[in-house]
């Protein structure tokens, strides 16, 4: 099985509430209240080929394999709206989510059911990313998470804060007033090819930049570089030392 692996159980459930904008209810994060833990084959359940992408879906049918489906009555909502989660925790804490959904069981048309697979590889794998609002920050966290350290996510969810307090969070990103961070999250060829095409892509020379700050974690060195391409537009490229060489 594939799935997107968080740093914590907690840190899932964090991203789903951003994501799915819930209210922020301390019963979320308290892993007692998870009222029923089952552990289900694909055929067993219909909701499973909701919230699992094709691939995990054919594979758990092959293979014949259980998922753990993990369910609880969501706080904010009526009693008959269950958060469901398809993954597993590991032996380090974390926890690799492969779906979720939010089903009423009183709702036979299935309108106010919801279903979230996270993505395949070969959807959430880019060369880089632009980010210039909340609702992209969330889009993009669980693969963003995956490579950027917290110091680094910490610095770019408080930069699309900024510019969704200042330019409105429904704005045309790239082609509207503000701007947006553009983030290269891995350290190789295609990255460095990445770094170059932002540059040439948004007409940026290189030593330009209004600030340049750095930040170290675990001996890795990432890069926050501002550049203005107007008096209200800049982009923020985030990436690791050595992509720009």
């Amino acid at each position: 099985m594939t799935g997107i692996r968080f740093q914590s159980w907690e840190y899932f459930l964090c991203y789903v509430q951003k994501r799915e904008k819930t209210a922020q209810e301390k019963e979320w994060s308290n892993t007692s209240k998870l009222f029923d833990v089952d552990y289900l084959e694909a055929d067993e359940w219909e909701g499973l080929q909701k919230m699992l992408s094709v691939t995990d879906y054919e594979e758990l049918t092959a293979e014949k394999r259980v998922a753990e489906v993990r369910s609880f009555h969501v706080p904010e909502e009526t009693g008959r709206m269950i958060f469901y989660s398809v993954g597993e925790e590991d032996t380090e804490g974390g926890y690799l989510c492969m779906g979720y959904g939010f089903v009423n069981g009183m709702d036979v048309e299935d309108k106010a059911n919801r279903f979230v697979p996270m993505p395949e590889r070969q959807e959430r794998e880019k060369e880089f990313y632009y980010i210039g609002t909340e609702n992209d920050y969330w889009e993009y966290y669980p693969i963003l998470q995956m490579y950027l350290p917290e110091k680094v996510l910490e610095y770019l969810a408080c930069q699309v804060d900024i510019l969704d307090g200042n330019y409105g969070a429904d704005r045309d990103v790239e082609g509207g007033m503000g701007g947006f961070c553009a983030v290269i999250p891995k350290m190789d060829e295609a990255a460095k090819k990445a770094y170059s095409q932002i540059l040439e892509r948004h007409y940026i020379q290189e030593s330009m930049y209004e600030y340049l700050d750095t930040v170290t974690v675990d001996g890795k060195y990432w890069a926050e570089v501002l550049y203005l391409t107007n008096n209200d537009y800049g982009i923020v490229l985030i990436y690791q030392k050595g992509v720009e060489a």
